[in-house]
């Protein structure tokens, strides 16, 4: 059992230790994206109901900090500003599915391969769900326009609206929201992938899963019902790649698993109907296989090294150990955070806000 556990934590370290830097400038980049990016650039950008705005959405969603449960709020927000169906729709997909944390985090445990398909294929997949659902939302009438936040200049974000110091905003972002958002999540993914590097033999998916199919579909239906980041989903997606995992099946987890989950595809539902909740999902899992198909073809026929480590050569070790070290804090931060913010006793003080119980702070939570 010591010998399990010790590997286990090793494990963990390894990977910590690999994507600490790369995540930490994800997480500041999605910082400064936050604050310079703002909501009405992003209903400006993104208006309309023709195939122009689907395309723009799966770009302007691709490099979002949003996770699987805040691109919900976000996206609702969009539509509630006239963004048509097939835009909303393409935003839901390409935001959660990649993001610049998540890239950074594929780059430093995969390499450059996969940082570079898998931002591609969240992005083939959102604008291709995106077309389907625009071709019937000209039938559809159009969406009801929501009132702004300020009545005196029609605008959400002006002077007359209060708001915090521009770092204070980035410093709430990245250690409260983010680190909500992001934190357990990943500190639970990371606790995964230490497990099954310690526990997976290697070769375990060539000896037990068969052909490269079989791998895809097992990940399909593991990452569908999952409620999983797609930041919090990469370490795990390395582990497998190691333990023998074909590439087109980690890709097929990495893409479904943060954006087909019961609360997104209910939400859908509630937004958009019935059919295009079983349309978002159905285009989501054919992409998925389309794509993770065509990577393992790529693969073997050009004999690219999925899993590299090259771009640590171009970080010193002292860098590697720091973003090791800052990640492990915020992790920890968060953890704490979430398990302060669950406690079924007292109260908890949001930033800025009045006290919550633990119970009014679940309710505000799941609204």
């Amino acid at each position: 059992m010591y010998e399990i556990l010790t590997r286990t934590i090793d494990a963990a370290w390894a990977i910590l230790y690999e994507a600490g830097f790369y995540v930490v400038f994800g997480l500041a980049a999605a910082g400064l994206i936050h604050l310079f990016v703002s909501r009405e650039w992003m209903v400006r950008t993104l208006g309309g109901r023709g195939f122009g705005s689907v395309v723009r959405a799966a770009l302007v969603g691709a490099p979002l900090p949003l996770c699987s449960c805040s691109v919900l709020p976000a996206a609702c927000a969009l539509r509630g500003k006239g963004a048509g169906r097939g835009a909303t729709v393409s935003f839901l997909i390409s935001a959660p599915e990649t993001g610049l944390d998540s890239i950074a985090m594929t780059w430093a445990l995969m390499g450059p391969v996969m940082a570079i398909v898998r931002p591609a294929a969240a992005v083939l997949t959102a604008m291709t769900a995106g077309f389907f659902e625009t071709l019937r939302d000209r039938r559809m009438p159009p969406a009801e326009v929501a009132a702004p936040a300020c009545t005196i200049c029609n605008s959400d974000d002006c002077e007359h609206v209060p708001r915090r110091s521009r770092w204070g905003r980035f410093w709430t972002f990245v250690l409260y929201d983010m680190g909500d958002d992001l934190g357990p999540s990943l500190a639970l993914g990371l606790a995964l992938a230490g497990v099954v590097g310690a526990l997976v033999p290697e070769g375990f998916f060539e000896r037990y899963l068969g052909g490269p199919w079989a791998s895809m579909l097992v990940m399909l239906a593991v990452g569908l019902p999952l409620y999983v980041c797609a930041t919090a989903s990469t370490p795990l997606a390395a582990v497998l790649l190691m333990k023998g995992l074909n590439p087109g099946a980690a890709l097929v987890f990495l893409l479904v698993g943060p954006a087909t989950n019961v609360a997104t595809v209910l939400v859908v539902a509630r937004m958009l109907g019935k059919v295009s909740a079983v349309l978002y999902v159905g285009t989501i899992a054919a992409m998925s296989l389309v794509c993770g198909a065509a990577v393992d073809l790529a693969v073997g026929a050009l004999r690219v090294d999925v899993v590299s480590h090259e771009a640590h050569e171009l970080v010193p070790p002292w860098l590697l150990a720091a973003g090791a070290a800052l990640l492990g804090v915020f992790l920890a931060w968060s953890v704490v955070r979430w398990a302060w913010r669950h406690r079924p006793w007292g109260v908890l003080r949001q930033p800025g806000g009045p006290p919550l119980t633990a119970k009014s702070a679940k309710n505000a939570k799941k609204d």
